[in-house]
């Protein structure tokens, strides 16, 4: 059953082309209690009409990558788009477009699509509408509105891998969003779900969840859901595989492998009887991207050194084949672990001989590779993801550890509204002000972050806690302020009486008593 431009027959209207969405009520949810949009049925995922010409879109995505590499940015996204007019189902244009559109966005001339753009896609087809979608979510991707619009246009064309990759993308901008409402969530599950990414549908599930905890409707759908993601976990990697989903697992056999896969305690005959199926499903289709995956993860949750080797040079051949970022990524992912694993070794050897130059010397050298490793792969995550605000703060954090406190602070003041880091984000970005001088702006930071830590008991907090003890007693030092010695004396005392052992909280706190006395001492004299 193709997914992918099928006709429509003749007493089909172009409405019941749509994803069937119930009979939905007013709270969003279909007659049944589900919530529109389903999802969850063997229907297809769309079935927009279009005309697919593989030659002709290739001659446009010629011309849009010959236009990319002389950095006409501008005009290779129109390039692009035309050519997907022609064949939208190639993920790597729509890949090579929104790196295009980065690139244009980085040189600081984008202020969103142009009415000259726009012109070129103004029909009134539900390709003309994808297409103008892409194009304004391109040109500025920070706004995801557009980006949720071509998701809903991909889907109704029945392109569901673009439906899963443009959603990857507008998901982090939606989740940092703090004007994002519980129903764009909602929307975004449904839209996973359709294109059978439950893994994806579940956390944006569970976002719309956080918002409205009393929903019960919502919470039974997501429920569901998570059933779903947990059955298709281990058949394909973010459920989704090209012109195909696994539904149901209809014989035994098959149910075998889903069980083998997901268990958690293999045998060394399990992963070699898993792995070998792998390479004969990708070596009898070499385009699968889902059994390349797969393939990657059984190597990787092996875990030899061979399979690592191994792993990494499937990765990086996927990128090349086809020009997708994410297997890059993963290639990466292997690279810093590999090199963290050598440097806790050197680590190790180091701290076992304290006086021992040479070991000294190489775990020094070790950590200073590392960080550099770190630091190019982030770079290019962030310029690849730059609605992602982890990976900012992820690059913030290594800049910090690098020593470019003002390259670090332009990251983690991007990074500090993130979901569940912020708090980080935040003592790391008072700790790069201290480090320029800046002690009154260390100070506010430090403030706002414990003020909006909820956790304040937790690591996190106690280092907020203790990163603020640390500045007003800096600051009590160079202006000779008495409050502010009297305060960070009084936060090391709160920190001792939690945690008696945390750093070195016993000598800050007889330092700050000290301090407090010379002061008060000072005052008095005078």
């Amino acid at each position: 059953m193709p997914l992918f431009g099928r006709k429509k027959g003749k007493d089909e209207s172009e409405d019941a082309q749509a994803p069937q969405t119930g009979a939905a009520g007013g709270d969003g949810t279909g007659a049944d209690g589900s919530f529109a949009g389903g999802g969850i049925d063997d229907g297809d995922a769309g079935t927009g009409e279009f005309e697919r010409n593989p030659e002709k879109a290739r001659k446009f995505f010629e011309h849009a990558r010959a236009m990319h590499d002389t950095t006409n940015f501008e005009y290779a996204m129109t390039l692009w788009l035309q050519g997907m007019r022609w064949d939208p189902t190639d993920l790597s244009a729509l890949e090579k477009f929104y790196d295009s559109s980065l690139n244009f966005m980085a040189g600081g001339k984008s202020k969103g699509a142009t009415k000259e753009q726009l012109k070129q896609f103004s029909g009134k087809t539900p390709m003309d509408r994808y297409l103008v979608n892409l194009l304004q979510w391109g040109a500025k991707p920070i706004d995801w509105q557009p980006g949720m619009k071509a998701m809903e246009q991909a889907a109704k064309l029945g392109l569901v891998e673009q439906v899963v990759w443009i959603g990857e993308q507008v998901f982090p901008a939606v989740q940092n969003d703090p004007k994002a409402k519980k129903e764009t969530l909602i929307k975004l599950m449904e839209l996973f779900a359709q294109a059978g990414d439950f893994e994806h549908a579940q956390r944006a599930g569970d976002a719309a969840m956080a918002i409205d905890p009393s929903d019960g409707k919502l919470a039974a759908y997501v429920k569901n859901i998570s059933a779903q993601a947990t059955m298709t976990r281990g058949g394909f990697e973010g459920g989704v595989q090209a012109g195909h989903f696994r539904r149901n697992i209809k014989n035994s056999e098959k149910q075998r492998e889903l069980e083998e896969e997901e268990s958690l305690s293999k045998t060394d005959e399990t992963f070699e009887r898993l792995i070998t199926r792998a390479k004969t499903r990708l070596r009898e289709n070499p385009d699968d991207q889902d059994a390349l995956g797969k393939l990657a993860r059984l190597l990787l949750e092996r875990g030899g050194e061979q399979d690592e080797k191994n792993a990494y040079q499937l990765l990086m051949k996927a990128h090349q084949r086809f020009n997708v970022y994410r297997w890059k990524q993963q290639a990466g992912d292997i690279q810093m672990r590999v090199a963290r694993r050598k440097l806790a070794e050197l680590r190790e050897a180091a701290k076992a001989a304290p006086d021992d130059s040479e070991k000294q010397a190489k775990y020094e050298a070790g950590r200073k590779k590392v960080l550099e490793l770190e630091l190019e792969q982030y770079r290019e995550r962030v310029r690849n993801y730059p609605t992602d605000l982890k990976l900012k703060f992820e690059l913030g954090r290594r800049l910090f550890e690098a020593g470019e406190y003002e390259a670090a602070i332009s990251e983690l003041q991007k990074a500090k509204g993130a979901t569940g880091i912020g708090s980080q984000a935040r003592g790391y970005l008072a700790r790069a002000f201290l480090q320029l001088g800046w002690t009154a702006e260390a100070e506010d930071t430090y403030r706002e972050a414990i003020a909006s830590h909820a956790a304040g008991g937790d690591h996190v907090g106690l280092d907020l806690r203790y990163g603020l003890m640390r500045t007003l007693k800096r600051r009590a030092e160079e202006s000779g302020e008495l409050d502010a010695a009297k305060e960070a004396s009084e936060l090391a005392g709160k920190i001792a009486m939690e945690q008696f052992d945390y750093r070195n909280i016993k000598e800050e706190r007889e330092q700050l008593q000290g301090l407090v006395k010379r002061l008060r001492d000072g005052a008095g004299a005078s």
